[in-house]
């Protein structure tokens, strides 16, 4: 198991704007529309209007252009400035909250000693909630503010927001203090991750890597309580809920998704039923049986283990591909079943995929590399599984791009359309294998990385 480290690193602070800073930047003269001329200097009027109208030069076009990155890059300066503000307030909430939960009334005051008990019903006042949510609020608070100080120096600073926060103390929530207090520090000293799908599957990976044993036995006992229960709704539906091991929900929802696939590319033009509606469709006949795909079919599913975990000489967390990581002896127990199919994944000393060997099920060698490299949308807020994805050419077949996997990635489908509309707004560039830099209309760059198999993230070095 990797060694921690729980030194406390400074915190930068965060950096908002104050007023001369949003007047430079555009501020209340700047509150027009992106999407047209309302409130922006380009109309035959403004300056870049003029040389636009002044003949259509290319530098003309040129500076309507930086105008309009200029302008972008202002609005989303002040998103995130107001999202720093946001996470500096919650901060400050949750203090005083965990301040207020502290408050012991005097003896003299209240003799019968009732004031904590009932002290909830004064926050619920002030915030105009229930009674339950202030209970749940100041329960949060004081939890966060107690076991997570680091974290909430973090929101503070709008490094996280509240969600991740969330993330860490759910999954935190059955260690004892010292173990949070590692996994907090293994956490905020890797940083936010990309999007908060991936900070909460490291939270919850971090969990098992410093807590195996505990994340073992919290597993057996999940998977015991596995049920199948319906729930009614509104309008004539209802909904059929199954807890279910994760490799077992991953199978299901995997065949269910195959047939549902063939189904929508075989159907007749007057079927103009979602995606969705086939899929539930798909899974009333198969329990049902009242329909000729109601016969077995093979189905596949990924679960990544650690060849140190298979030999029992370590206990890093296994990886079931679309769903996070597994306790150790749980990986190993489905890795060990009759009917597994072992396939060897060689990484580089940093993590990085290097080879996807051969196995006797037929499929596209390069496709099966490229979405065990980059397992999920190679777009940084994407988070559709590479197995549900497009595989797409970094540079474009037609513009002489080669169809080698130093070239292509997995991309959904809207974010495959998004880069190769007309103008090119989007662009990519594949600088690295598996490195993907993705550069928006306001010329941010944002990279996404391949996924690296030593730390079970992106972009991680391995001796973190």
């Amino acid at each position: 198991m990797p060694s921690t480290d729980s030194t406390t690193t400074a915190l930068p602070t965060s950096t908002l704007p104050t007023s001369t800073d949003h007047d430079r930047a555009g501020g209340p003269a700047d509150q027009g529309s992106l999407h047209g001329s309302a409130g922006c200097d380009l109309s035959a009027g403004g300056s870049a209007g003029r040389r636009a109208a002044g003949g259509g030069s290319g530098a003309a076009a040129v500076d309507v252009a930086e105008e309009f990155e200029r302008r972008l890059q202002t609005r989303l300066g002040g998103i995130g400035a107001a999202a720093r503000l946001v996470a500096a307030g919650q901060a400050q909430m949750l203090r005083g909250l965990a301040g207020f939960a502290a408050l012991q009334a005097p003896r003299e005051v209240d003799p019968p000693g009732v004031f904590s008990h009932y002290a909830p019903e004064e926050v619920a006042a002030t915030l105009r909630v229930s009674g339950a949510s202030a209970r749940n609020q100041l329960y949060f608070a004081e939890t966060v503010v107690r076991r997570l100080p680091r974290a909430v120096d973090a929101l503070a600073a709008g490094i996280i927001d509240l969600p991740r926060l969330r993330s860490l103390e759910h999954a935190t929530s059955p260690l004892d203090d010292d173990v949070a207090a590692q996994v907090e520090a293994w956490i905020l000293d890797r940083g936010p991750r990309k999007h908060r799908a991936a900070f909460s599957a490291a939270c919850r990976r971090a969990v098992i890597r410093l807590d195996p044993d505990g994340a073992k036995d919290r597993a057996d006992e999940q998977r015991r309580d596995r049920s199948v229960r319906i729930e009614a709704d509104e309008d004539a539906t209802s909904t059929l809920i199954a807890v279910l091991p994760a490799e077992d929900a991953a199978a299901c929802y995997q065949r269910i998704d195959h047939l549902a696939d063939i189904i929508a590319r075989n159907r007749d033009d007057d079927d103009e039923r979602t995606r969705d509606q086939i899929r539930a469709d798909v899974l009333v006949d198969l329990l049902t049986g009242r329909a000729e795909h109601a016969a077995p079919i093979g189905c596949e599913i990924q679960v990544v283990v650690p060849i140190t975990t298979l030999l029992g000489l370590g206990h890093e967390p296994g990886e079931l591909a679309g769903y996070g990581p597994l306790p150790a002896a749980i990986a190993k127990e489905i890795a060990m079943r009759p009917g597994s199919t072992w396939r060897r994944l060689l990484t580089d000393p940093q993590g990085t995929l290097i080879e996807v060997a051969e196995r006797r099920l037929p499929s596209p060698a390069q496709v099966r590399h490229i979405r065990a490299r980059n397992r999920q949308c190679t777009h940084p807020t994407c988070t559709r599984k590479a197995t549900r994805t497009d595989t797409d050419h970094t540079v474009p077949y037609a513009a002489g791009g080669p169809t080698h996997t130093t070239n292509l990635g997995p991309c959904c489908r809207r974010h495959h359309r998004m880069r190769h509309q007309p103008g090119r707004l989007w662009k990519v560039r594949q600088p690295r294998p598996g490195t993907f830099e993705w550069t928006g209309p306001a010329g941010t760059t944002t990279t996404t990385y391949p996924h690296n198999y030593l730390t079970g993230e992106e972009h991680l070095s391995a001796c973190d």
